[in-house]
């Protein structure tokens, strides 16, 4: 979970849950978690299968409704009835499986579901583009906005996914298991 500059450099925490609770049936997944993010900082959630870190980053993002206890954004009291809410409140979250569509372009995917269109209602390619590649310089990442997705490698499409959640301004980034999807160094791509 990531907490980027902008919001909370007033003093105000960037993201409060204070009590948060969240049950399967009867079975309790998270119990009355309390947790802060400042501006600038990441932070790790760690523990066995089926300790409710997912649940927890659902309940953040607005995928399911917690029970109990509060969230507030940049200080404000928040509850998520979906995941639209969470991102209009700065909140976007990066899945293990990319949701990605292996045809298109990494623009059309970045846009995918919002994209722009010229006054006359035609899709604003040359926009979405420029958009992208903006993006992603300014991430450092160096890939062809242009490029259908099925060519990339599987890290360089993890990229694509936090562009994506770059686009919607989000000022806190959740990504769940975000290693899981880079495949493995074999022992003889690091003999040099």
């Amino acid at each position: 979970m990531v907490g980027s500059r902008g919001m909370g450099d007033d003093g105000v925490a960037l993201v409060e849950l204070a009590g948060v609770s969240k049950t399967y049936g009867g079975v309790r997944a998270v119990r009355s978690v309390d947790f802060t993010v400042w501006a600038g900082e990441v932070h790790a959630l760690l523990g066995e299968n089926g300790a409710g870190k997912s649940t927890l980053m659902k309940v953040l993002s607005g995928e399911v409704a917690a029970e109990e206890g509060a969230i507030r954004i940049g200080g404000v009291p928040a509850r998520f009835a979906r995941p639209a809410d969470a991102q209009r409140a700065g909140v976007a979250m990066i899945h293990q499986e990319l949701d990605l569509v292996p045809a298109l372009s990494v623009a059309e995917n970045v846009f995918l579901g919002r994209e722009p269109h010229t006054r006359y209602g035609v899709l604003d390619r040359k926009r979405m583009v420029r958009t992208t590649k903006a993006l992603l310089e300014q991430s450092g990442v160096d890939l062809d906005a242009t490029a259908p997705v099925e060519r990339l490698r599987t890290g360089e499409q993890q990229l694509v996914t936090i562009a994506k959640a770059l686009s919607l301004n989000a000022q806190i980034l959740i990504m769940d298991e975000p290693t899981s999807a880079l495949s493995p160094v074999k022992s003889s791509d690091c003999s040099q």
